[in-house]
Order: C-alpha cells, then sequence, then structure tokens
C-alpha cells in the first residue's frame, strides 16, 4: 500500500504544478510591467514590484488551489473510473472517497485564503477561479464544453496571479496572454477528452488552438517591430520550442499506440511553461530560464506521478 502523500500527489497532479508555477510568475511580472496601451512599445521588467514574500504565498495558494481542484475531480468521477481507470487511488481502494471530498475541498479553501489575505491577489478573480474549477469537477463528464471550463481555470488562474500584491489594474496585454493560455488549454482538453475511451481522432480546430502562442508571438513581434534583438531572438525560439512541442504531440497521438494519446498530453501539459516563457520574452526575458527549468522538472515528474 502506497503512502497517503503519495497517494494525495497521485489525486493532485502534482507533475502539473511546475505550470502553475510559470502561469503565476508569467501573469504577476507581465501585468506589473505592461503598460496599459499597446501602443508602447514593451519595457524591460525592472523586478520593482517583485516581493519574496508575495511571490512564496502567490505559489503556495495556486498549488493548493490546482491540488485542490484535481482531487475533488477524482471525487467527482468516481464511478467513471471505477470502469475506465481502476488504478486510479478511489476506485483501487487506496484512499476512502470521504478522505478525497475533505482534502480537496480544505486544498481549495486555504488556497483561496492564502491568495486573498497574503499574497494580495484579487477577490473577485479568486472566487471566479474557485468557482470554474468546482464547475469544470462537476460538469466536465456531463457536458461536452466543460474543456471551456477548464481553459477558463487557467485563464481566471493567470488573472489572480495578476492582481497580485493589491494590483487591481488588468493591462491588456495580460487578457492577451491569459486567453492564449486558455486556447491552449481548451486544445489540449480537445485531445484528452478521449485519452480514457481510446478515441484517437483529434479535432482540428483544436490544433489551431494548439499553435496560438507562436502566431500571437509572431503577431506581437511584427506589431511592435522595433523591440531589440535579443527580445526578439528570445521570442522567436520559445515560439519555436512551444509549436515544436505542440507538433511532435500531435504525431505522437497519431501513432495509435497504446498510451500515446496519455504520453502526447502529458507533453502539451508540460509545454505550458514554454508558453509562458514565450509570454515573458517581451517584458522580462530572465525569467525564460526559470521556466525552461520548471519545464524540465515537470517532465521529470511526470515518471512518477500521471499529469492526466
Amino acid at each position: 500500500m502506497k503512502s497517503f502523500l503519495h497517494q494525495a500527489f497521485t489525486l493532485a497532479r502534482v507533475s502539473n504544478l511546475p505550470t502553475v508555477w510559470t502561469n503565476v510568475l508569467a501573469a504577476w511580472a507581465i501585468n506589473a510591467t505592461a503598460s496599459s496601451t499597446f501602443k508602447i512599445m514593451p519595457e524591460v521588467c525592472d523586478f520593482a514590484f517583485f516581493d519574496w514574500n508575495t511571490f512564496v504565498y502567490l505559489l503556495i495558494g495556486s498549488s493548493l488551489i490546482y491540488a485542490g481542484g484535481c482531487t475533488l475531480n477524482d471525487a467527482f468521477d468516481q464511478d467513471f473510473d471505477q470502469a475506465h481507470n481502476p488504478k486510479r487511488p478511489l476506485p483501487s481502494g487506496s484512499i476512502s472517497a470521504q478522505t478525497v471530498w475533505i482534502l480537496g475541498s480544505l486544498e481549495l479553501i486555504l488556497g483561496g485564503v492564502l491568495l486573498v489575505t497574503v499574497a494580495g491577489c484579487e477577490k473577485t478573480w479568486v472566487f471566479a477561479l474557485i468557482a470554474s474549477v468546482l464547475f469544470y469537477d462537476y460538469i466536465h463528464k456531463k457536458w461536452a464544453g466543460g474543456i471551456i471550463i477548464m481553459g477558463g481555470c487557467r485563464f481566471f488562474l493567470w488573472l489572480v496571479a495578476a492582481t497580485a500584491a493589491g494590483k487591481s489594474e488588468l493591462a491588456p496585454q495580460s487578457l492577451i496572454w491569459a486567453s492564449v493560455l486558455a486556447s491552449y488549454i481548451i486544445g489540449i482538453s480537445w485531445f484528452a477528452r478521449g485519452e480514457s475511451q481510446k478515441k484517437t481522432e483529434p479535432v482540428q480546430y483544436s490544433i489551431i488552438l494548439l499553435f496560438s502562442t507562436p502566431l500571437i508571438a509572431l503577431a506581437l513581434l511584427v506589431y511592435w517591430n522595433q523591440l531589440d534583438p535579443i527580445r526578439v531572438f528570445l521570442c522567436n525560439l520559445t515560439g519555436l520550442l512551444v509549436a515544436w512541442i505542440a507538433f511532435s504531440s500531435i504525431l505522437l497521438m497519431r501513432e495509435e499506440k497504446n498510451g500515446a494519446i496519455g504520453k502526447g498530453v502529458s507533453r502539451l501539459l508540460a509545454g505550458i511553461c514554454a508558453l509562458d516563457a514565450t509570454a515573458l520574452s517581451f517584458y522580462a526575458p530572465s525569467l525564460i530560464a526559470p521556466c525552461l527549468c520548471c519545464l524540465s522538472i515537470a517532465v521529470l515528474m511526470q515518471k512518477k506521478f500521471a499529469a492526466t
């Protein structure tokens, strides 16, 4: 019998947490740096906004909400997993349903409290994030459009982090990148929907969504055509990385081998870190390295804990 901590990590899809960390880092840095209009060329972040105490609680709070949402997802899906995923902690009998409900609820509540009271995030967006997480957990097996709610969860996570340290105003660039992130997540979820049911036929529109990051980055490079060469290079480099991750994952899932869809989805999830690196290349290029480190950590953790 595996330890309770191992079961809790499995329920929380802990291998995806590095993608949450880069989401909140990118959202906070970009919203603190970006101007209130697209007409002004992006300035390089000077990190005057940065506070370690806020950042640590931002990471902890967002991680707890993600873990709580994933844990409660298993609670809501208990009957489905009994038939299709019998090795998950609940159907395998490794942990009780009551424990899962309590654990997930506590993680959501504690995460929300930390984000509002310590990290200084806007409570409206924190409430929207938690509500979207719960709604997704409840509806995603009952309504095909649940993938939109899944994208909404990451969209609100970005807005939560963007308003850290009491900054309630949202720059238009923050909304753009939050939307790009949501589109990417919807694209992943479109593929992931068929994972348990062994469906391998991809949806054409989801492929477009998976390439939304390099497409938006290219459009911004054209618009801000006087950006310095270093940031242009880094934007192209990270954008191509996202494109390669998307392309290789699509090819992998089309191989129709056993477990191919799960492996492809896991690779795409780790690719969220590269998406954040692309966004940061315009505003805080020095933060690209931590994002790529988190990508590597996510890939390594997926060997121990399933990402889906």
